[in-house]
């Protein structure tokens, strides 16, 4: 989306890549909307691929773009191909970047609640948000009214409420236009989701991969701030190492 001047803020969107480990194989790991590398049960996932022997590359993005991909894109274009990367783990908005990113790249991904779809049933009249996405500014004009539960029933109140201080309607233009951009799943990946989750919208996932290279599991929108997430941790390892194939087996 091209905006006017006058649409923009003082609020420079910055992509920040942190590097961890000393394992055999480089990880890609690019978080969700609103995820830092500090928070209580990021730091959980991270650890446990670290301890898995991964080196990993935690991408923290910004949360407030208007050009998809010259903001989103372009910044990992470029520190992949700098880069020998085999895998992906993406979570929520990190899942779309990652699905667009692995066009440019032999990349095979592992998604974790991708954002493929906006969930408007019960919350957002469809008309409404299609007027909103269309206002010519990048000022945060709307704040999901999501509780730390739809996150994950171990996310506490008070991290939640650090997250980002709300959308714009040309972040949330080009998110929609990049979720129309989306080309053909690739049957080497792997999804993980919650049919329940009350952030990104089950049925696009569920629409976009096949059943055979779907895990659903029982939790929020973060299976990492969820009570089961040992469980789930397993099999997103075993996707890691063996995409589809461990899944099925």
């Amino acid at each position: 989306m091209t905006l006017p001047f006058a649409g923009l803020l003082r609020e420079t969107p910055r992509m920040r890549i942190t590097r961890r480990g000393t394992g055999d194989e480089d990880l890609l790991v690019v978080l969700g909307w609103g995820n830092r590398v500090a928070h209580e049960h990021v730091a959980w996932l991270l650890t446990r691929l670290l301890e898995a022997g991964y080196r990993v590359h935690a991408v923290t993005i910004p949360t407030n773009v208007w050009n998809f991909d010259d903001q989103y894109l372009a910044p990992l274009d470029d520190y992949v191909s700098e880069r020998d990367f085999d895998i992906v783990l993406s979570h929520s908005t990190g899942g779309l970047i990652a699905e667009h990113l692995a066009e440019r790249h032999p990349l095979r991904n592992v998604f974790l609640s991708p954002w493929w779809g906006v969930r408007t049933a019960g919350r957002i009249d469809p008309a409404i948000l299609a007027v909103f996405e269309r206002l010519p500014t990048a000022r945060r004009l709307h704040s999901p009214d999501l509780d730390a539960d739809a996150i994950g029933d171990l996310k506490s109140p008070a991290e939640a409420e650090l997250g980002p201080s709300g959308l714009s309607p040309a972040f949330l233009g080009t998110i929609r236009d990049a979720q129309a951009r989306l080309g053909k799943f690739d049957d080497a990946d792997v999804v993980f989701y919650s049919p329940t989750d009350r952030v990104v919208d089950p049925a696009a996932i569920e629409a976009r991969a096949p059943a055979a290279n779907r895990v659903r599991y029982d939790g929020g929108h973060e299976f990492f701030a969820s009570s089961g997430r040992n469980a789930v941790l397993d099999d997103v390892l075993a996707a890691l190492e063996n995409g589809p194939a461990a899944i099925s087996a």
